[in-house]
């Protein structure tokens, strides 16, 4: 029990709770704007398509795979953002 008595103190520093709410706030915005570019993939009728990156100067490419349209998407910039629907 003292390991996760250990662990869950650490969480609670203010520097974990910045760095997590760092975190929420850039996943938040990944899929907002991820659902918007499969939102538009969808509307257009395309598989695979590319945007801007919020974060960096790169792109997202993303496509849509399986029966079910999953989206896949990556940036080639230096953010590394990666998502898998």
């Amino acid at each position: 029990m003292k390991k996760i008595d250990e662990i869950r103190t650490k969480m609670n520093l203010p520097e974990s709770k910045a760095e997590r709410d760092d975190f929420l706030k850039k996943s938040g915005i990944i899929a907002t704007k991820a659902m918007t570019m499969k939102k538009n993939m969808l509307i257009k009728g395309v598989t695979s398509a590319k945007a801007k990156c919020p974060f960096c100067d790169g792109y997202w490419h993303g496509r849509l795979a399986g029966r079910k349209n999953h989206l896949h998407l990556r940036c080639d910039g230096t953010c590394n953002t990666v998502m898998m629907e």
